[in-house]
């Protein structure tokens, strides 16, 4: 096994820098000495020096891998619950150990991660999704690796997904309107989040899906769109739109859909409809 000239200590696959002249020492050994850009085993030329900065990415992923590993192999610590409460008390814990602990000392995910946490030890420690979503962007949560499943598990409730930007939700979250509905979702929730038509049609909230919810003639003008829009991108049948309430003048007026709107819009009134002709409560 090859040795370190710097420190006679045998080389291994980690913590090490190889200079272009193709001599490798241990990466802590180089940077311990005086001149740590120029080989010590040979001719100081201007031009061989150390791939100092891949080796010290190397040497830090290595070493959060290594701690996962680590981590991995140990069990579950459980606490009694003296030590909880007294866990909770920052003076009482000076050294952080679990992830909770790291949250409460204000420590970055970024430098979580490095200690070898994992999005699915917030999980495992019952963490609640609003403790992370009040202290992180929703760039640092995503760049931790949370992912939907992890959301739902610490219970993400919908408001919180107003801090993801759209972008984020599509191609980050790759959120649907069946992931969506995982929060126990409803149809004021949803009009609450102002998802404009495109966006809702492309989360997948059909007509039926939104019936399902309670969407009708009372809850749908709450998302602000007009009658041509939703007759435009969902485009209901009549037997849909006599469910919903849209052929009753009375709701009409009290959820506020100006009457003209609503007549050009709906269906002609000689179609049949459950095996019956339609008359207008207008």
């Amino acid at each position: 096994m090859t040795s370190c000239t710097l420190c006679e200590f045998p080389l291994t696959n980690k913590n090490i820098a190889i200079f272009d002249c193709g001599h490798t020492f241990h990466l802590t050994c180089v940077f311990s000495c005086p001149h740590s850009t120029l080989c010590s085993l040979c001719t100081h030329v201007p031009e061989l020096l150390p791939n100092i900065g891949t080796d010290r990415q190397v040497a830090m992923t290595t070493d959060i891998m290594s701690k996962l590993e680590q981590k991995s192999l140990k069990p579950v610590q459980k606490w009694s619950v003296l030590q909880q409460f007294a866990r909770t008390i920052t003076p009482l814990t000076p050294k952080a150990q679990s992830f909770r602990d790291h949250i409460r000392h204000n420590k970055k995910l970024s430098k979580i991660r490095e200690y070898g946490f994992i999005p699915e030890d917030a999980v495992k420690e019952r963490i609640r999704w609003s403790d992370i979503s009040n202290k992180y962007s929703s760039k640092d949560m995503i760049d931790f690796g949370f992912e939907w499943c992890h959301m739902i598990e610490m219970g993400i409730i919908p408001s919180e997904l107003k801090k993801f930007t759209w972008v984020q939700q599509q191609h980050k979250l790759k959120l649907d309107a069946n992931k969506m509905l995982q929060m126990r979702l409803t149809i004021t929730e949803l009009s609450d989040a102002r998802y404009t038509t495109h966006q809702l049609i492309d989360l997948g909230f059909t007509w039926s899906i939104l019936a399902q919810m309670g969407a009708n003639v009372d809850t749908w003008s709450r998302f602000g769109f007009d009658i041509a829009d939703i007759k435009r991108y969902w485009s209901p049948t009549l037997t849909q739109w006599v469910t919903a309430g849209f052929y009753d003048k009375k709701r009409v007026q009290q959820a506020g859909w100006p009457i003209d709107d609503v007549l050009d819009s709906l269906p002609t009134m000689n179609e049949r409809c459950s095996g019956r002709v339609l008359r207008l409560a207008f």
